[in-house]
């Protein structure tokens, strides 16, 4: 079979949904393989024969609305053939219909923020394509099938030469799909799609050169029902007689069709294995990992300090939905009843917000009464002004360091200083480096260093190297291996750019510390700062490392940390960054409370708080949801 037998102007649109934020959704790692194989079959010059740029790959789709419209949009342009496949969760709203799930859908508002199959129907009637076909591989796929012949009395059969729809499915409407158990989901496809896949790699002995699915469909059937599996269903025999869907592998030899199906009654043959191939984690599996453990925290002084970090991880590469998330942390924050609890939470509201709308963090920095918990919110909110506003971030830096020297309590004000030094390292590393140094406990003071060197290293390498080397010597001493675990992991962060090798010791002996450790909460902290530090040499190490993490409130914190690196390696790097101007500063007089007391003296350097322009990324946010996607996730249950 060769590309000239897919009619010209054909297009397929391929999507598959591995990766889910909600726990009631679970990941189904088997769908990232099916998504591949249907794509291989699909370019297979072999087989389907279709030329690669007429396939698109959707993967773990974040918004219902955008995958509708990227659906609408290749739909509009298709003269020839319009291939739509699906594979994920399928679940039903309360009016039973059909909606298809995105990465984002909330178990208790599907229609809403899913994909309901309704809207995919009218985007199918509608568009000019010659041929319609779906192939849904989804718990209730075949509700699809009734959405197609709503509005006929007589079935879909009746219409099908008008609409030309045919619709193939894993399931009827009431009933679950089947995806293997969780053990084999690295390599296996869903149930479906991989007997799909192996029927149409071994072809149909018997048959023409060229198969349509209405010659697929009865072998496949009784595969499926040979195995126990569910029995798929199809609609729009007619539209399917006239598309020849692949080639025939089996053409020139073997027995008859019949004896073929015999040979496979009963019989639980082996699915063949993918092999399996290293994967580098990307960044929005991830984020929907962070999200479940966000989401499953019940504690909202904790919520909202997870939602917060992953806030702050997708703001370079998504920076509207960081905006949702943020508000989201900002209302749990603000709604945390003791103000002990909801102080520390808003500062770190604030650390995310900086990130997407500084002026809206000095505002909320400002509004916090502690002082422990508002000179970091204060510095983070002037760190994040300083590319736009030098003036006032001046006047704020100045004003959170009073802040948190003016704190009585010798232990607080270090443990303030130290926060207040880690986010002034990225606009002004001197200053930081002199608030750090003031720091008697090496528990903090080390990992402020750290910091402070991981901004500089693209700058000044020597300084950087020095200040790791003070960093680690300081995080050698400290006595207990729950403050040791981190700190280590925090200078094996900052080295990993610097001297990768010295950074993998440092970072399994961070590791090896935080396993050690018996109580289980601070080992959960523990191995939460392991996991971030390890994200930026090892990002799938770390990913794994994270979701081993027992508590929530940890786990999300570091796959936070982990999806914030895999959004650098997703975007090819920090190019995507630009150069702004940072605050560099030299005495100019005594100082006075309240007032700046450093002249300022402009430099350059990359912030990995600025990025470029939010409009130029919004305009390529649906462009970069096409493409396929990795997930290591945990396996769902054998329905889904």
């Amino acid at each position: 079979m060769t590309a000239e037998l897919v009619p010209a102007g054909s297009r397929a649109v391929l999507i598959g949904v591995s990766a889910y934020e909600y726990a009631e959704f679970p990941p189904i790692r088997a769908a990232r393989n099916s998504l591949e194989a249907m794509h291989s079959l699909l370019s297979d010059p072999a087989l389907c024969a279709w030329p690669q740029e007429w396939i698109t790959v959707i993967a773990n789709p974040i918004s219902g609305s955008e995958l509708a419209a990227s659906i609408a949009d290749l739909a509009e342009v298709t003269t020839g053939a319009l291939l739509v496949y699906y594979v994920g969760h399928g679940v039903l709203s309360p009016g039973g219909e059909l909606c298809l799930t995105v990465t984002a859908t909330r178990p208790d508002r599907p229609k809403i923020s899913g994909l309901p199959w309704d809207t995919v129907a009218d985007v199918l009637r509608g568009c000019p394509a010659s041929m319609r076909v779906a192939i849904l591989d989804c718990c209730f796929a075949g509700r699809a099938v009734e959405a197609l012949t709503r509005d006929s009395d007589a079935g879909l059969a009746d219409i099908t030469h008008v609409d030309g729809v045919y619709t193939l499915t894993a399931t009827t409407g009431n009933r679950t799909a089947h995806v293997a158990p969780p053990s084999q989901q690295d390599t296996a496809c869903t149930s479906f799609t991989g007997e799909l896949r192996d029927l149409l790699q071994e072809g149909i002995p018997g048959k023409a050169p060229g198969l349509t699915l209405n010659d697929i469909y009865p072998v496949l059937r009784q595969r499926l029902r040979g195995k126990g599996l569910p029995a798929p269903s199809q609609r729009g025999i007619d539209a399917a007689s006239r598309f020849l869907f692949t080639a025939n592998a089996a053409a020139e030899a073997g027995p008859p069709a019949a004896s073929a199906i015999g040979e496979h009654d009963g019989l639980l043959a082996p699915q063949q294995a993918e092999p399996a191939t290293p994967r580098s984690p990307r960044q929005p599996d991830v984020v929907a990992d962070a999200l479940r453990a966000a989401h499953s925290i019940t504690d909202d002084a904790a919520k909202a300090p997870a939602l917060a970090a992953v806030a702050g991880a997708v703001a370079l590469t998504d920076p509207g939905r960081a905006q949702r998330l943020i508000a989201d942390a900002q209302r749990i924050a603000e709604s945390i009843p003791s103000p002990a609890a909801r102080a520390p939470a808003l500062a770190t509201v604030v650390d995310g917000l900086a990130a997407i709308d500084a002026p809206g963090a000095v505002r909320l920095a400002q509004s916090i009464p502690d002082p422990g918990s508002r000179a970091p919110a204060v510095a983070a909110a002037g760190a994040a002004l300083a590319a736009t506003n030098r003036r006032r971030a001046a006047v704020l830096i100045t004003e959170a360091e009073d802040l948190a020297q003016s704190i009585p309590v010798a232990a607080q004000r270090a443990s303030a200083l130290a926060a207040v030094a880690a986010r002034l390292a990225p606009a002004d590393a001197d200053r930081a480096e002199r608030l750090a140094q003031s720091v008697p406990d090496p528990s903090l003071r080390a990992p402020a260093l750290a910091v402070i060197a991981e901004a500089i290293t693209a700058t000044d390498t020597d300084r950087a190297s020095r200040l790791t080397a003070e960093a680690e010597r300081l995080a050698l001493s400290i006595p207990g291996a729950s403050s040791r675990a981190p700190a280590l992991a925090a200078v094996a962060r900052a080295l990993s750019a610097i001297n990768p090798s010295r950074a993998a010791r440092l970072i399994s002996d961070a590791e090896h510390l935080a396993q050690s450790i018996p109580v289980a909460a601070q080992k959960a902290s523990a191995l939460a700062a392991v996991a971030g530090g390890l994200a930026p040499a090892d990002a799938e190490r770390a990913q794994r490392l994270a979701q081993s993490i027992l508590g929530p409130n940890s786990r999300a914190s570091a796959l936070a940390a982990v999806a914030r690196s895999a959004a650098v390696t997703d975007s090819g790097g920090p190019a995507r960054e630009r150069p702004v101007r940072r605050l560099g500063w030299r005495r100019s007089g005594r100082s006075r409370r309240g007032r700046c007391s450093f002249r300022r003296r402009p430099t350059t350097a990359t912030s990995a708080r600025t990025s470029s322009c939010w409009s130029a990324r919004r305009r390529t946010s649906r462009r970069s949801m096409c493409r396929t996607g990795t997930s290591r996730t945990g396996g769902g249950p054998g329905c889904w």
